[in-house]
Formats: structure tokens, sequence, C-alpha cells
């Protein structure tokens, strides 16, 4: 089980519109773009579990701009502004659902 420390963090959906990953710049690899496996579980607001079991560590706020640039709802990247919330899962859920219809 390894930590994985990422900055200009920002949330990526998945193929099928099924899940979110993360994906960021890794600390301990010289800045390199990094995305994780889907999200699965909150520990703090900076810090979430994939289905891995890798622990991520979001490292300042969101990239909220090239986030906005890949078609992100404003309302949507408010939410996630600092970190994941509690009610992260729910507003996954809404999001995606919207993108199914």
């Amino acid at each position: 089980q390894k930590n994985i420390y990422l900055t200009s963090w920002r949330i990526k959906v998945m193929d099928g519109n099924s899940a979110i990953c993360v994906e960021g710049k890794r600390k301990d690899m010289n800045g390199l773009s990094w995305h994780s496996n889907a999200i699965m579980e909150r520990i703090a607001y900076n810090q979430v579990k994939t289905s891995s079991g890798s622990i991520y560590f979001l490292q300042g706020n969101i990239d909220s701009a090239s986030m906005r640039k890949e078609g992100f709802p404003y309302r949507f990247i408010k939410r996630f502004t600092y970190g994941f919330s509690k009610k992260w899962k729910e507003y996954v859920e809404e999001f995606l659902e919207e993108r199914r219809r």
C-alpha cells in the first residue's frame, strides 16, 4: 500500500462514465503527470483511496481551469475546490448520471 502525493490535481471521468479518478503531478517523480485508479473512498478532504488500495494525498486546491476546459460544470468543480467533502459520492453520482443521459 503506498501513498502518492499529487499537486495540480483534478478529477477525471473514467470510461463508461462509471467512476472518477484523480489526475495530477506526482511529487516523487519530478512532476510527472499521473492518474489514479477509480476512487472508492474518502479518508479526509485531501486523502482518497482507490480500487487498488493506493492512498492519494491531494495537495493544494483543485485545478479548476483545466477542468473547465474539459467541460466540467462550474457547480461540480466548486464542490471539490478544497478536496473531497463527505458528500462527494452523492455529487459524483449525480454528475455521472447526467453524463449518461
